[in-house]
């Protein structure tokens, strides 16, 4: 039998497998290097979890240092609405609407049709102003052939100024209709065409517009000369609030209670007041630090994990060998920046804070203890409930600092922001740097992995074509054998 190409032969050499013994012998040459490399990887997947569950935690750190104790329930109120923000205070104001602020709104005279032409028809352009009283103004020029109601609305609306036009059919004929965008007396709206007379005399108004009575009489007053008739006069928001009055231009007013937008929404009925009470919403500061307790212990559990130590595996070693590690172990185990993180976060939810003799200035003092050897936490909610409806001022000075002096949820997000970074200053954090420095270490070792494995393929290539050239040669000797025999037996 012959000796096919990296078979078994005559002689009973099998160079298949033995190439293949050769070649996974050359490849634990590997071995240390992707050992490392899965290290590095094991590492840089830890430092994920980790840093995502510190990124929860400072969500809500921030939320607990922010909004829970600054959220406030709002009375509902008929005449307005009220939202709470920055720099609002619980407290309650007297509120009485007298007037609502409204926009200026002005229409021509009625005509029997849109397209007829309005103009004196002569040759050349004219040109419409419309100036608000505060100084904005928007100005179109028409053509002999463009003063038809259709075409001034169209002409107005695409310089997209300040004020809109439309044109409205009525039983009584078309109507142009000026709105101003801007509420109150800043939006008073007057109206001047230049170069055509006739035009003027169906737009020209600089009195506010005419106004009409009941019987349909103009009202002898400052608008009674105008062309354009008032649909809505330009008048300024006014109320009184705590017993002082004030006038805006605008219905959304922010500049009257610290913190707090009103919104008019009618005039107060029979001139009575209504109270703004804005209270402490003490529900938002219990679920805040419910929150806070659940991605702390969940930080902790995935710090534990990835720094837990398990023994080194020794069973069956002799004593020269060297034990190695064991796999149960966390892929962080010894790392000195997890190992000042834990400690950072737990020496700082053990202090003290708040103002001196203060009766809340520790976590112990809201019912959370924390177990010595773990760190994590538990939560007493009926002890939580009852330092909430004591003294709810005390546990936001606790959390949020006073004055020079930091609080709980300030110190622990100076901590957070030296590990995570800035995004607001573009600061990388220890935990980027950390592995971004593994990163550099994994290319270096698959480097190194790629550069064995071409000197592995290199050596695997050199005994095949070795055991190739055996197996030719066995081949050869095989023939000769044959052909030996085959000459003997004729003798």
């Amino acid at each position: 039998m012959g000796i096919s190409s990296l078979g078994v032969g005559t002689g009973g050499i099998d160079t298949a497998s033995m190439l293949e013994q050769i070649k996974s012998g050359e490849q634990t040459r590997l071995t240390p290097y992707t050992n490392l490399k899965s290290s590095y990887q094991a590492q840089i997947s830890a430092w994920g979890k980790i840093s995502s569950a510190l990124s929860t935690l400072q969500k809500s750190v921030t939320t607990m240092s922010s909004d829970a104790f600054t959220k406030l329930n709002i009375s509902t109120n008929d005449a307005f609405t009220a939202t709470a923000g920055s720099g609002a205070i619980a407290d309650s104001h007297e509120v009485t609407i007298s007037q609502l602020a409204t926009a200026h709104k002005l229409k021509t005279q009625p005509q029997t049709s849109a397209d007829d032409q309005l103009g004196d028809g002569k040759a050349g352009t004219r040109k419409v102003t419309i100036t608000q009283q505060n100084g904005s103004t928007t100005e179109v020029e028409l053509k002999e052939d463009e003063t038809s109601l259709n075409q001034i609305a169209k002409a107005i609306n695409k310089e997209k100024g300040d004020v809109t036009a439309t044109v409205q059919r009525t039983d009584d004929g078309y109507q142009l209709v000026l709105s101003s965008k801007t509420t109150g007396s800043d939006g008073k709206l007057s109206v001047k065409v230049e170069g055509d007379s006739s035009l003027a005399g169906v737009l020209d108004t600089s009195g506010g517009g005419q106004h009409i009575d009941d019987q349909g009489n103009v009202v002898n007053d400052s608008g009674k000369g105008d062309s354009m008739i008032s649909v809505a006069d330009a008048q300024d928001a006014k109320l009184r609030v705590d017993g002082s009055d004030y006038t805006r231009s605008s219905n959304n007013i922010t500049d009257i209670i610290d913190g707090v937008t009103l919104n008019l929404k009618e005039v107060s009925e029979n001139g009575k007041s209504e109270q703004l009470t804005l209270t402490s919403d003490t529900s938002a500061i219990k679920t805040s630090l419910q929150d806070f307790v659940k991605q702390y212990n969940a930080l902790l559990t995935q710090t534990s994990s990835s720094s837990k130590y398990v023994q080194n595996e020794t069973s069956g070693l002799d004593s020269e060998a060297v034990a190695t590690q064991n796999s149960s172990s966390g892929a962080l185990v010894g790392d000195s920046t997890l190992r000042s993180l834990v400690s950072e976060m737990r020496s700082t939810v053990n202090g003290v804070y708040g103002d001196a003799g203060a009766d809340y200035a520790s976590l112990a003092d809201l019912g959370i203890k924390i177990d010595a050897a773990t760190g994590q936490m538990t939560l007493d909610e009926d002890t939580l409930d009852e330092a909430i409806a004591d003294n709810p001022e005390q546990i936001a000075t606790m959390f949020t600092g006073r004055g020079g002096s930091e609080g709980l949820a300030t110190t622990l997000g100076t901590i957070m922001t030296d590990y995570l970074g800035d995004t607001k200053t573009k600061s990388d954090g220890l935990i980027k740097s950390t592995t971004e420095s593994l990163d550099s270490q994994t290319e270096i070792v698959q480097q190194q992995i790629d550069k064995t494995q071409k000197l592995i393929d290199a050596q695997v290539e050199r005994y095949r074509v070795q055991f190739q050239n055996l197996d030719s040669m066995m081949s050869n000797f095989n023939s000769m054998s044959s052909q030996l025999t085959s000459l003997l037996s004729t003798l």
